[in-house]
């Protein structure tokens, strides 16, 4: 007999319980789809770069003494690469990451971890997600948080502008007055003057995230003041 039948309903429980998981699921969720990586990375590197300048200023590469100390000034460099000695990428995955440095051997490129900025906001911690000439024992020393490709989805870095002179590289740096300038092998056989790199125009750097938003800073010539443009 239907009036015997039992009818069984959420409880007031159940349905809180419920709304609660679609809610968490909800935050989590929603947040990671409407994710800009172009401009969460944007922001990361703004203040590194802005910081590359203040080390710059404060650390004046001079020297009476040292004919290619112009060579060694405080450089921001961003690469596709792979650095295979601290599984960090995986299957042979180059990965675009970015390094703050100063170049004392005047080689190009970070040769020792000295050379490597610290991170003053992770001790023990170098602003470096890796580069090709690092050593196993300077694994643990590397911020992974500069490896924007595997944090943020960042799939290319373009340069225009400025800071592209020359043989076109990823690398800008700062001379003692903060003035931004191109890197030793960003002009056909070196430099003949400590200033001669000087930019001429702004600089732009232009981050593609695996969505296709796109987020470009700019860097302008002389002052070297940094700023994220904002799309029209």
């Amino acid at each position: 007999n239907d009036k015997f039948m039992k009818k069984r309903a959420f409880t007031m429980i159940e349905l809180v319980f419920v709304i609660v998981v679609v809610g968490i699921l909800a935050a989590v969720m929603i947040p990671k789809l409407n994710r800009n990586g172009s401009r969460e990375a944007a922001t990361q590197i703004l203040t590194h770069i802005r910081y590359t300048q203040h080390l710059a200023m404060q650390d004046d590469k001079y020297s009476a003494t040292e004919k290619r100390w112009a060579k060694q000034r405080w450089t921001i460099a961003f690469a596709k690469n792979k650095i295979d000695k601290c599984l960090i990428d995986k299957n042979n995955e180059q990965t675009w990451k970015y390094s703050v440095y100063f170049d004392k051997t005047t080689s190009g490129n970070p040769n020792s971890k000295d050379e490597i900025a610290n991170d003053i906001y992770k001790p023990g911690k170098l602003l470096t997600a890796g580069w090709s000439g690092l050593s196993d024992v300077d694994c643990k020393n590397i911020n992974k948080e500069l490896n924007i490709e595997k944090r943020f989805g960042i799939t290319d870095v373009s340069l225009s502008g400025g800071c592209v002179k020359g043989k076109a590289n990823k690398k800008i740096a700062f001379d003692e007055m903060g003035r931004p300038m191109g890197t030793v092998s960003t002009v056909k056989g070196g430099i003949k003057r400590p200033y001669e790199r000087l930019f001429g125009k702004n600089c732009s750097i232009t981050l593609t995230d695996k969505q296709g938003n796109q987020t470009t800073i700019v860097i302008e010539k002389e002052s070297g003041f940094t700023y994220i443009k904002e799309s029209s």
